[in-house]
């Protein structure tokens, strides 16, 4: 069931302001990381989940930082070329490669973990101790909302093909007009 909720126009600047604030905070904190490291945010987000987790795997480093898996794939290529990841040796599983800091990754994470806490918290200055919490709060609801939306709408797009005769994998086939479906019914 879907509801008939509309935004009014006063909504649409809340969300055009998150968009905002966030393209400052990474445009500003790309800029730092390359002036001081020569790595953008990605990589340096990589960096500081490995670090706070020893060894990761790619999946477990694309859902430490909310990343796509091959962002996550092209920065680990990068940070490897650079000097600052590697495989573990300790990998049974070449699918399951577990990457880990070298030195230099581990210099890296002591030199910008202070510097990203100086960084928020100058960020952060401009809000009362009460006004972080409430704005805490409103993102964690806000997230959490968007989140089930996607999934409800994921379900819908599901119904939606399931109901006109499409394949699930989009390929446009019913399935009586799908070859290897006629020669499997005979």
């Amino acid at each position: 069931m879907t509801s008939k909720l509309r935004s009014s126009p006063s909504d649409e600047p809340i969300i055009l302001n998150i968009h905002r604030l966030s393209r400052s905070i990474l445009r500003s904190s790309t800029a730092q990381y390359m002036h001081q490291f020569g790595i953008g945010v990605p990589q340096a987000q990589i960096l500081n989940a490995i670090g706070s987790c020893g060894t990761l795997s790619s999946k477990a480093i694309a859902e430490f930082t909310a990343m796509n898996k091959a962002l996550v794939s092209r920065s680990l290529s990068e940070l490897t070329r650079l000097g600052y990841t590697t495989l573990s040796s300790e990998a049974s599983d070449a699918r399951r490669s577990l990457w880990q800091l070298t030195p230099k990754g581990v210099a890296f994470v002591a030199a910008f973990r202070p510097m990203r806490v100086a960084r928020r918290a100058r960020l952060l200055q401009a809000l009362t101790p009460d006004e972080r919490a409430l704005l805490t709060r409103l993102i964690e609801k806000l997230i959490a909302t968007s989140e089930e939306m996607g999934h409800q709408e994921a379900a819908e797009r599901r119904t939606q093909r399931s109901g006109s005769g499409r394949s699930p994998r989009g390929n446009g086939r019913t399935p009586a007009a799908d070859p290897a479906s006629e020669r499997a019914a005979k």
